[in-house]
């Protein structure tokens, strides 16, 4: 339901009626020999003033409304057990949440973004390729870490089973 305006005089109405139907402000100066200033300042006159108190005035008509219908959907719902009914029910219980702030704690995750999200920036990359410039020894294994020391005596896992190291030459 429209909230009451009051305008101001006769040509503030007809400008406001204008911009009802759909037209602009430019059409509606054309039509009327106005400037794009006067409809602006006649519509500004013959709406309602926004602040904080007409803000929460037309929230609370808002919430209450929506409240209202959710009630008598629900109520037809019950009684048609009508799927129409309780999906719009639903809706309007979705929209009421929401205007309180009540909210699901329901997180969807993109795929696409988490996986862009794991790479390294630009900035990184550039970085890591001025720096394996700068210091190739660090980036000398590709990413593999550091190269192994190599085994200063010979593990049990390299003695044949009876003590004694195999042959440097496998091949004899």
């Amino acid at each position: 339901m429209p909230t009451e305006l009051i305008a101001v005089s006769e040509q503030d109405e007809e400008i406001f009626e204008a911009w009802q139907s759909g037209k602009g402000p430019r059409t509606i100066a054309r039509e009327m020999g106005l400037s794009k200033m006067a409809v602006e300042q006649a519509l500004d006159r013959a709406l309602p003033v926004i602040n904080q108190q007409t803000q929460g005035r037309s929230y609370k008509r808002q919430l209450f409304l929506m409240e209202d219908l959710n009630t008598e959907f629900y109520a037809i719902a019950k009684r048609d057990k009508s799927i129409e009914a309780a999906h719009l029910c639903a809706r309007l219980n979705e929209r009421i949440c929401a205007m309180n702030g009540w909210s699901s704690v329901n997180i969807k995750v993109d795929p696409v973004a988490a996986q862009a999200a794991e790479q390294p920036t630009e900035h990184e990359q550039v970085r890591d390729a001025i720096m394996r410039m700068a210091r190739p020894e660090r980036y000398a294994n590709n990413g593999n870490g550091p190269a192994l020391a190599p085994p200063l005596a010979p593990s049990a896992d390299d003695t044949d089973g009876n003590g004694s190291a195999p042959p440097d030459d496998l091949t004899r």
